[in-house]
């Protein structure tokens, strides 16, 4: 890119708040089941019913790495009302009333929605494990913002299947 004159710099901060608002975007989202209403309305079917719709107020926020991003996400998420408990490998400092956990069970038997936030390393890859699925909170919502490789795809392919997540 250099040699056809396009600038290239490293900005490891400048999309920090854009991913936090989509993640807020996509569990309001989801937890108001419009991804099913919506494939129901392009079949024809007019699903106007609330039913298993929720607001994100009241619920709980589970995060998985409290990084710039984590606790980015951590203060929207508070901003409507939600409880925010978090997880990270570092000590790190809650904002707002967010609430440190000392393992990520404790994280996801809790949350009604976990949002991923880690890094893609040797000791993230499968952390979202089919051991690790059976601990959370019976439909609830897992957003991926990491990378694939944090979750074993099969497992949770086989956990979307048998109901146990939203």
């Amino acid at each position: 890119a250099s040699q056809q004159g396009v600038v290239v710099f490293n900005a490891p901060y400048s999309n920090t708040r854009s991913v936090a608002e989509l993640v807020i975007g996509a569990s309001i989202m989801l937890i108001r089941r419009i991804p099913d209403k919506n494939a129901a309305a392009h079949n024809g079917v007019w699903m106007k019913e609330a039913k298993g719709s929720y607001e994100l107020r009241g619920k709980t926020l589970g995060i998985i790495g409290y990084g710039n991003i984590g606790s980015q996400v951590s203060v929207l998420a508070e901003s409507f009302g939600m409880k925010v408990v978090f997880y990270d490998i570092a000590t790190r400092l809650p904002l707002g009333n967010a609430e440190s956990r000392r393992t990520i069970k404790e994280v996801v038997s809790k949350s009604d929605i976990i949002t991923l936030h880690v890094p893609d390393t040797q000791q993230t890859k499968n952390m979202i494990s089919k051991s690790l699925l059976k601990n959370f909170k019976k439909g609830s919502i897992l957003i991926n913002y990491a990378r694939g490789e944090v979750v074993d795809i099969d497992a949770l392919a086989k956990s979307l299947q048998e109901g146990h997540l939203g």
